[in-house]
């Protein structure tokens, strides 16, 4: 038994039924438990000085070689204003603005003391959102913390590190960095690669891969979109259809306009508008080569017609008429909503604002409106909400608000903080203004909402905005 377990037993046992055995003690703690002369203070001392003894008598270590220094960041620091402010905002539980914050500090080029970086780190861990501005922000120090930390591993991938073996050892998020970087740096390589690995990737990083490799394509990557197609996981032929509707005259485009082709005619009728007809298409093994996959059951010839019409280039309705013409017309064969939604999907994969700006106004309160109002020019945007605001009820422009793509223009924020303004008490209008005030690029926060009304001239609601506003502009205004 050593002496820590019989000085633990004796104290349970209690010193009237044994008594502390001084002879195992060490010399030190022995001396200090006989300057004392009731069994159980003898035990109570002998207690303190061993659990000192035990925590701090150890002889040290030798040959232990220091840990290398970060590489040295010569940004300059945050200015004490926003470094009180970042106190706050960790506390706060405000991701939102904590994020809005981080990016601003690596926009204008300034870092955060050393000593504030693992608390950031801990938050950033947990919130994925604020891994990428943090990482920016920590900068050498942080991919320097990354690599004695598996918590922060993910400050190691932001670390320029462009060698080889961060492709072809590297963690996920790393090989994701390296093909990012690499994409812009030597394309040649990047893609060579790419295609290296890429049949024995998972589904997950290939749908990552590709995604990566979407934001740099160009026609040379028409092959390799195309054996994607077929890929055998829906969501890297999702990623592959949209990204190959951007390529213009390609073979995958003309296959279907032939297919499309087949299945539309216009017929007109006296003293009423032009009808669009629509066949649905039979069952084709080379659809499936080319990425359309229907489920088995009833409706399958509408869900092709569906698919091939959102992946159909929109050109191929420019004999039929305008796509404001197209839009308002009527439909035989699958319900109006399923062509106007594929048109949609055909729209946003093609980034074609006409076409976006059309099937806006033949149905305002359509699902895709949201995103093709995101096609729009920050002037369009700002003029089509506007006309939103006064026609939709309170429920539909509510859910387009909270859909509406970020990062908003300026126009568009301030259409939006003045609807906000002229609004009564509602819960929705509550519900949608706490995103506004948090979403408004930074020129719309000296709008007049941003005066914090005195307690009860306002509903909560209102002040809260105010108050979310105002501290925004003070946070931009900090860091100029």
């Amino acid at each position: 038994m050593t002496a820590w377990d019989d000085l633990v037993g004796t104290v349970l046992l209690g010193t009237r039924r044994r008594t502390v055995d001084a002879a195992g003690l060490p010399a030190g703690v022995r001396e200090l438990a006989a300057e004392r002369t009731e069994p159980a203070e003898q035990a109570l001392v002998a207690a303190a000085a061993l659990t000192g003894y035990r925590r701090a008598g150890r002889k040290p270590l030798t040959g232990v070689q220091p840990e290398p220094a970060a590489d040295g960041d010569a940004r300059p620091f945050v200015p004490a204003g926003a470094r009180s402010r970042l106190g706050y905002l960790v506390t706060a539980n405000r991701p939102e603005l904590l994020e809005e914050w981080l990016r601003t500090v690596a926009d204008k080029g300034f870092r955060v003391p050393a000593e504030r970086l693992p608390v950031l780190a801990d938050v950033a861990r947990t919130r994925v959102s604020l891994r990428a501005p943090f990482a920016a922000v920590a900068g050498p120090i942080g991919a320097w913390l990354g690599e004695r930390n598996p918590d922060w591993a993910f400050l190691v991938a932001a670390a320029d590190d462009t060698h080889d073996d961060a492709w072809e050892f590297g963690t996920a998020v790393r090989r994701q960095a390296w093909l990012q970087r690499v994409l812009v740096a030597d394309p040649v390589r990047a893609r060579k690669a790419l295609a290296g690995t890429w049949s024995s990737e998972p589904a997950d990083l290939r749908a990552a891969f590709l995604s990566l490799l979407g934001e740099h394509f160009t026609d040379e990557d028409e092959p390799f979109l195309e054996a994607a197609l077929g890929d055998r996981a829906a969501g890297v032929r999702d990623i592959a259809l949209r990204l190959i509707g951007r390529v213009p005259g390609s073979a995958f485009g003309e296959r279907m306009i032939e297919r499309l082709r087949a299945c539309v005619t216009v017929r007109s009728r006296a003293l009423r508008a032009d009808v669009l007809e629509f066949t649905p298409p039979g069952a084709d093994e080379s659809l499936v080569r080319d990425g359309i996959r229907v489920p088995a059951g009833p409706g399958q010839g509408t869900a092709r017609l569906r698919a091939i019409v959102a992946a159909t280039p929109l050109r191929f309705w420019d004999e039929f008429g305008t796509p404001g013409e197209l839009a308002g017309m009527l439909v035989e064969g699958p319900p109006l909503n399923v062509v106007r939604e594929s048109w949609a999907t055909a729209a946003l994969r093609q980034g074609d604002e006409q076409w976006a700006q059309a099937l806006v106004e033949a149905e305002p309160g359509g699902r895709a409106t949201a995103a093709l109002v995101g096609l729009l020019s920050p002037e369009q945007q700002a003029a089509t909400v506007a006309k939103l605001t006064r026609g939709l009820p309170v429920e539909a422009l509510t859910r387009l608000i909270l859909d509406l793509p970020e990062p908003w223009p300026a126009p568009l924020g301030t259409v939006l903080l003045d609807w906000v303004a002229g609004q009564r008490d509602h819960r929705l209008v509550a519900h949608a203004a706490a995103l506004i005030a948090k979403a408004v690029p930074v020129p719309c926060l000296g709008h007049p909402l941003a005066e914090i009304p005195l307690p009860g001239e306002a509903a909560p609601w209102r002040r809260a905005v105010a108050e979310t506003l105002s501290f925004r502009r003070e946070m931009h205004e900090e860091l100029r």
